[in-house]
């Protein structure tokens, strides 16, 4: 069987006490002990808290993003990194929420191109919060108040430009985890939907 990870890790049949109850709450979340958390064993009291952090931003009934492009910063972020896992879990989620797989796809492929402005995909809004995310991402060093008159702009609001810098910062500290330790997917899927059914993309 593949190594979760570069590192040692402790297998869930192993696991006693304090880990132990740790992959029962992760385990009943997701339905199964995934190898990011496997990764979290040997230090394992941030697992908890780290999962419900990013669920509590992609996953927030209140934010006022659509929580599919929520899932495309989320991609992003993956995407700049070259973080395959977080690539191949959150990807999905996104098409899963838009509902429109090609559609899905196209749009991906033009973040994987930094092609926001100049296409018919993409508001105004939206391609002002993914240039932001970009540059995030990127250079974080550089992110001036410009960024934020640039997007007021674009009517982004500050409730929505603080849903949109939850989900890219969240998700730069996930991929860099996931890269530092070599984790690998597996057969795995991270997130809260259901893909034992055909999506209900509109091709």
């Amino acid at each position: 069987m593949k190594s979760p990870c570069w590192i040692e890790t402790i297998d869930p049949k192993d696991a006693t006490n304090e880990l132990n109850e740790m992959y029962r709450h992760v385990g009943s979340v997701h339905n199964r002990i995934h190898n990011l958390y496997r990764a979290f064993s040997l230090q394992p009291k941030p697992m908890i808290s780290a999962d419900q952090h990013y669920r509590d931003i992609l996953h927030n009934e209140e934010n006022h993003t659509e929580p599919w492009f929520l899932e495309l910063l989320a991609s992003q972020a993956a995407i700049i990194a070259n973080c395959h896992y977080a690539l191949q879990n959150h990807g999905a989620n996104f098409k899963k929420l838009l509902g429109n797989d090609e559609l899905g796809e196209r749009m991906l492929n033009l973040v994987q191109n930094d092609d926001f402005n100049n296409n018919s995909v993409f508001t105004n809004k939206q391609a002002a919060l993914l240039v932001y995310g970009a540059k995030l991402c990127r250079t974080p060093q550089l992110m001036n108040f410009d960024d934020v008159l640039t997007l007021r702009e674009a009517r982004v609001t500050d409730t929505e430009l603080l849903e949109a810098v939850q989900a890219t910062a969240c998700f730069a500290y996930w991929v860099r985890f996931i890269n530092a330790l070599g984790i690998s997917l597996g057969d795995e899927q991270i997130g809260l939907y259901d893909y034992s059914e055909d999506s209900t993309s509109n091709p």
